[in-house]
């Protein structure tokens, strides 16, 4: 039997590609860079080049579906993708990643057009990991309609994508073959930030905001920031409450 991905596997060739070939950084780096610059008492150099825009990512592994009686077939054609959102009654998930791109932010699902791990291996070696995937905004696909069960589903043999059970084609998917310039078409209006400790304090306030409205949960989450550094801190809330993983595209 061949060896399928798991989601661990993917979402680590896809981050390693993403901040070794398309220049992203991951939120420990940040800290690093910012607390070197600081030793050396380069202050000028924080202000200049730390800076960029948060990317959050959800990492989607998806069915591959070949046999013709498949639900989506007559959709995507044989043999295509599929993954599915969590139904609306039993999370609230999709709505929070809305809500998180309606604030200002890059955010995706993003999966593979690949399931075997001899195709992710070979992907990672040829650094195709990211050309190889389809990045999905949460607010292309809109608020679920009802609390049945929805998918995404796509195929290699055309760059559309639909959000199903009532297919509509989704009008914002970035291809990963596009990504640099997708990525620098979207976010060319926005200002980069200074990724300084407010910067990320900020975005973990705004990040528990969406998450508890009624700010029950900010005297606890507070009290557990102290002992960590702000960068980390915003990692920890977008994994545990977002099941993101956060990165910075650099400006």
């Amino acid at each position: 039997m061949k060896r399928k991905i798991s989601e661990f596997s993917y979402g680590f060739v896809l981050t390693h590609e993403l901040v070794h070939v398309y220049d992203c950084w991951q939120v420990a780096a940040t800290v690093v860079r910012a607390s070197e610059a600081k030793k050396k008492g380069k202050q000028q150099e924080i202000g200049l080049s730390l800076r960029g825009y948060p990317l959050f990512l959800q990492f989607k592994l998806s069915e591959y579906m070949q046999r013709r009686y498949a639900a989506e077939s007559k959709v995507a054609g044989l043999p295509y993708f599929r993954f599915e959102l969590p139904r609306r009654s039993q999370s609230n998930q999709h709505r929070l990643l809305m809500e998180l791109e309606k604030r200002g932010n890059a955010v995706f699902y993003v999966a593979p057009l690949f399931h075997e791990a001899a195709s992710l291996n070979s992907a990672f070696f040829d650094r195709q990991i990211v050309a190889q995937s389809v990045f999905i905004s949460p607010g292309d696909i809109s608020e679920l309609p009802d609390s049945k069960l929805h998918r995404v589903v796509y195929s290699r043999k055309t760059p559309d994508v639909h959000f199903c059970s009532k297919p509509r084609k989704l009008e914002h998917v970035i291809q990963g073959e596009t990504f640099s310039d997708a990525i620098k078409e979207l976010l060319k209006d926005r200002e980069p930030q200074l990724l300084d400790d407010n910067f990320f304090e900020q975005l973990s306030v705004q990040m528990l905001s969406i998450f508890s409205p009624n700010r029950k949960m900010f005297g606890d989450m507070s009290r557990e920031q102290v002992e960590m550094h702000a960068a980390t801190f915003a990692s920890y809330i977008a994994k545990t409450f977002f099941d993101c993983e956060l990165l910075i595209i650099r400006a």
